[in-house]
């Protein structure tokens, strides 16, 4: 299977909704695609289960009904409740995590999937477990990388040192995806942070999405299938 690993310059940039739209653009292609999240952390009550949104809306997205537990344990098998770190999340329940646990998930996807999306747990450093960061499991399956950054204040350093980052471990960069989280963001700040990292990343393809459904445009103008194949060169988006 080639894999695409998603991660983020931190939590809540909107990977987990960027991954979602790459997904349902492959599936509508006719590509059988399937969806992976190591870890995750962070479950809320509804109608009297527990229910991690991420897990619902990756599912949705492959064409999964989220009360298939076999296939959502598929998606995601090591899920936790408190919204913090996998491993701090683990501790406060008595578990604990390996790294082979984590790589294990996407073995048991063979034979359901030609092309894998990997989506991590907070930013490109965050812990998964004790022993290993999301950046040590990209760099493990020698996956290429998308990088989802916020479009706000502060996006130039986090996306820089989020690249910085994944490259000085060897980690195909594909693109980075500069994401409208908020609706009300200065167009003059939305513009600048665009023109800044292009000009500061001329080697790494630069993706817009702007707030809400505008990555539809998006989804039309770009090859999603060459982010699979780190070998293959990028364009702008």
């Amino acid at each position: 299977m080639k894999t695409l690993f998603v991660s983020g310059t931190d939590t809540d940039v909107g990977k987990t909704w960027v991954s979602c739209q790459i997904l349902g653009e492959l599936r509508r292609r006719g590509i059988r695609i399937g969806a992976w999240k190591p870890v995750c952390s962070g479950a809320v009550q509804h109608d009297g289960q527990l229910v991690w949104e991420d897990i619902r809306s990756l599912a949705s997205a492959i064409g999964v009904n989220d009360t298939d537990h076999a296939l959502t344990d598929l998606i995601c098998s090591h899920r936790f409740q408190a919204p913090m770190a996998p491993n701090v999340a683990a501790r406060l329940e008595g578990r604990a995590l390996s790294g082979d646990d984590l790589v294990g998930g996407l073995d048991a996807w063979e034979g359901y999937a030609d092309l894998m999306l990997i989506e991590g747990a907070g930013g490109l450093l965050s812990p998964l477990s004790d022993g290993m960061l999301v950046a040590d499991l990209a760099q493990r399956l020698t996956s290429p990388t998308l990088i989802v950054s916020a479009n706000r204040l502060g996006t130039i350093h986090q996306t820089l040192a989020t690249v910085e980052a994944a490259q000085s471990r060897g980690i195909k960069v594909v693109a980075v995806v500069l994401n409208e989280v908020s609706s009300d963001l200065d167009p003059v700040l939305r513009q600048a942070n665009k023109d800044e990292l292009k000009r500061l990343m001329p080697g790494i393809p630069l993706c817009t999405a702007g707030h809400g459904g505008a990555i539809s445009g998006l989804l039309q103008e770009v090859d999603f299938l060459q982010w699979f194949d780190a070998d293959r060169n990028a364009t702008d988006c």
